[in-house]
């Protein structure tokens, strides 16, 4: 790795982000460096006692510094990449390479954008070509968050700081690079935490406002139905009503229980148990005789409340069902994972979900079904949240969908 020296009489232009105090840390710490670099030329420059030795001593001092710096380059917790005035990477530290998963030697005399998403990626040279013809800062002695682009395609949050030297005459780039994947998903996490709070606030209040006043609807409409003839054209009718009742309390019910889930009761439960037991009650459904559930593998015990659980696990059977049009095979493995924790996949041979909805296939009232409430998901994930587990979804190439949801086991660290 070419690291650019900072010697006496190079003009360094540093800059501190106002945003964070590791930010001035971490600028810091290079500006110190580079003073110690300086320090070390004065000192063999001005030390009389230093002179017998000569250029030797200088080497052998300016070696030793150059192990310091590299040193501390690689010990960084945070990405540095060192270009030169025309975008050439000269320096990639470990930490770059944890980032976007490039080795030094790849990246190496290469131009900086292949790190960078489009329309960045074309423009950047003409970044550093109108610094260079103006002299004008737009990035320079600024923080701010950018893009950046790993080596698989894949993008990702960054907060990018840049300092110019001028060593030798030559001029240079260094840019420190924090990945903010994290800091953006708890930001997304919290809004979405709040913004189903409220949802739910106002789902439970419609659904007490509604539930209530439905059941003396209901009860009303039966008696008017002892009134009439059994085999008349009103007392089919009457039966409509009630059904058409019946399905508008249902989403009162999910309502109730997207908006306030109950706190799960832990006991321990027997994973394989439990599924076995779940998929018996899709198979008394008649719409649904054609669909078999096979149950593969095994997993350890769980601290979880089998009720809520067999909620969620309904939920997903009863997707894939219709997925499959009431015709096919779900396919539930149970597997042990690392650190006590158990994997629950739930496959199933439909036609899978459409790219654009899988995005948004959690969020509440979303559905891409013609009938259904969508409020299904949004409870299953409220309700594995609650248990500290996880629930995703996927579209394998080969066709399908599986949902897998993670769980912990007894004694399983989070």
């Amino acid at each position: 790795m070419v690291v650019p020296a900072i010697i006496v009489g190079a003009s360094v232009i540093w800059f501190v982000s106002r945003a964070a105090d590791a930010q001035t840390l971490r600028l810091a710490l290079l500006a110190v460096t580079g003073g110690l670099l300086g320090w070390i030329a004065w000192r063999l420059a001005g030390d009389p006692r230093r002179q017998p030795h000569g250029e030797r001593e200088l080497e052998d001092e300016l070696r030793a510094s150059e192990a310091r710096w590299r040193s501390v380059i690689h010990s960084a917790v945070d990405g540095i990449v060192v270009i030169d005035a025309q975008g050439r990477i000269e320096a990639f530290n470990p930490a770059a390479e944890r980032l976007f998963g490039y080795p030094e030697d790849d990246v190496i005399g290469r131009n900086v954008n292949i790190l960078m998403p489009s329309p960045y990626h074309e423009e950047h040279d003409t970044y550093i070509a109108r610094h260079l013809a103006t002299g004008t800062q737009r990035i320079i002695g600024t923080g701010r968050e950018v893009t950046g682009r790993r080596r698989d395609g894949s993008t990702f949050p960054l907060h990018l700081s840049v300092g110019k030297t001028t060593a030798g005459g030559e001029q240079k780039f260094t840019g420190i690079l924090h990945d903010l994947s994290q800091r953006v998903e708890m930001e997304q996490q919290l809004r979405e935490q709040t913004s189903l709070a409220r949802l739910g606030e106002m789902a439970a209040v419609i659904a007490h406002e509604v539930k209530n006043p439905l059941a003396g609807v209901r009860g009303a409409i039966q008696v008017i139905g002892t009134r009439l003839p059994k085999d008349g054209k009103d007392a089919a009718i009457v039966t409509e009503i009630v059904k058409r009742i019946d399905g508008l309390n249902g989403l009162m019910q999910d309502l109730l229980l997207f908006a306030r889930p109950p706190k799960p009761k832990s006991a321990v439960v027997d994973l394989a148990t439990m599924m076995a037991a779940t998929a018996d009650l899709l198979a008394g459904d008649p719409a649904l005789k054609e669909v078999q559930v096979t149950i593969d593998g095994a997993a350890p015990h769980i601290l979880a409340d089998a009720e809520l659980l067999k909620i969620v696990f309904v939920n997903l059977l009863v997707n894939a069902a219709h997925a499959m049009q009431g015709r096919g095979t779900i396919r539930v493995s149970l597997t042990p994972v690392a650190d006590s924790w158990c994997q629950i996949d739930v496959a199933d041979q439909g036609p899978g979900i459409p790219e654009e909805a899988l995005g948004k296939i959690f969020v509440p009232f979303f559905t891409t079904k013609a009938r259904g409430s969508g409020l299904g998901l949004s409870t299953a994930r409220r309700i594995i949240e609650a248990h500290r587990g996880k629930i995703t979804i996927a579209c394998p190439p080969a066709g399908g969908t599986i949902v897998t949801v993670r769980l912990p086991g007894e004694g399983a660290t989070q």
